[in-house]
């Protein structure tokens, strides 16, 4: 490409004599513009749950191993705890023996009411059978409380997957005693689908971050393969520390094709603005604290004010002052001032 070169005078304040230098010119373009940011991303389970037992028994059998794929609600551990089960069939007795004695209690109220309506026993004997009915009611209450509270230990002995998903982590084996709430985990289950895609947005770049943004995923193990999703969510704070934004993709994983634990990259576009007018960030000065370009008229610079836009780091856009097409000083040796006679040269 031809490229255009001002050689221009440098005063010294000192001697009466002048140098020249050349300084290159670009033209606005009008382009695509976009910022993106790439950064390392690793991947996650969508949830993970640790699995303890809640009742203390031998374990009576492992259903599941790692890598075994499970359903909810799907038995993994059953656990031996007979006094469970012999304290629901006690209650069970227990009820049995409640209702016989509400029925006896119900036959007796029923027989002493005709009695107190027709006057053959006082008030508070009626009063009294009452009493026991209610009693008797109550007993019966607090009995079926217990039996639901004892099938439902008993229900513990057996340990369900919490979701779909993956065992990822098993600690037990048939014939172990383990205790009710230890604290030790037995297995662990991951959702694999979809998955988790973790990254950390720098500051500077964080701010134009948002929900939905599109994002492009390569991972080691798949060398010049992409995965093409969006950004799920982030944090809304940056961690003091490291002045960066948790950001978290979901990811379809319907193919099994990754795991959590994977490394790679993710590439976010931040920002893309359609047909710009775009300069070279050298181009654009702020040597007043205000953004401006020089262009070329009638053989000297003139200054030009301009309202910038998205900046890349390497490119500007220009929101104003420019209509584009114009050919604009790149960079200058020293400090050009408005109205700076050149002489412009071409050279190939």
């Amino acid at each position: 490409m031809k490229k255009i070169y001002i050689p221009y005078a440098v005063a010294f304040t000192c001697a009466a004599a002048f140098a020249t230098a050349p300084v290159e010119l670009v033209p606005v373009q009008k382009k695509d513009l976009s910022i993106t940011t790439t950064q390392p991303a690793s991947i996650e389970a969508f949830h993970t749950a640790s699995i303890g037992a809640r009742v203390t028994g031998y374990v009576k059998a492992v259903l599941v191993d790692i890598g075994t794929p499970v359903q909810k609600g799907q038995p993994m551990v059953e656990i031996d705890a007979p006094e469970l089960a012999a304290a629901v069939d006690v209650l069970k007795a227990e009820i049995k023996d409640r209702e016989a004695a509400l029925a006896a209690a119900q036959s007796e109220q029923q027989r002493v009411k005709k009695l107190a309506e027709k006057g053959s026993i006082t008030e508070k004997a009626a009063q009294e059978a009452e009493l026991r009915l209610q009693q008797a009611e109550a007993a019966k209450a607090v009995t079926e409380a217990k039996l639901v509270e004892a099938n439902q230990m008993l229900a513990y002995t057996r340990i369900p997957a919490p979701f779909d998903g993956t065992v990822s982590v098993r600690n037990v084996d048939p014939g172990d005693l383990v205790e009710a709430d230890s604290g030790n985990i037995l297995l662990e289950v991951a959702s694999v689908s979809p998955l988790r895609v973790v990254t950390f947005i720098p500051e500077r770049e964080a701010v134009w971050l948002n929900n939905g943004d599109k994002a492009t995923l390569a991972f080691d193990a798949y060398p010049g393969q992409t995965f093409e999703a969006l950004i799920s969510r982030t944090a809304g704070v940056l961690d003091p520390k490291t002045r960066r934004m948790r950001t978290e993709i979901d990811l379809d994983n319907a193919k099994g094709l990754l795991f959590p634990g994977m490394y790679g990259k993710v590439s976010v576009e931040l920002e893309n603005r359609r047909n710009a007018l775009v300069l070279p960030a050298g181009a654009v000065r702020l040597n007043d604290g205000a953004p401006h370009v020089y262009a070329i008229e009638n053989d000297a610079v003139k200054r030009i004010p301009v309202a910038t836009g998205t900046d890349t780091g390497t490119e500007i856009e220009i929101l104003s002052g420019l209509t584009g097409g114009e050919q604009i000083v790149a960079n200058s040796i020293g400090r050009l001032r408005d109205g700076d006679a050149v002489s412009v040269k071409s050279r190939d």
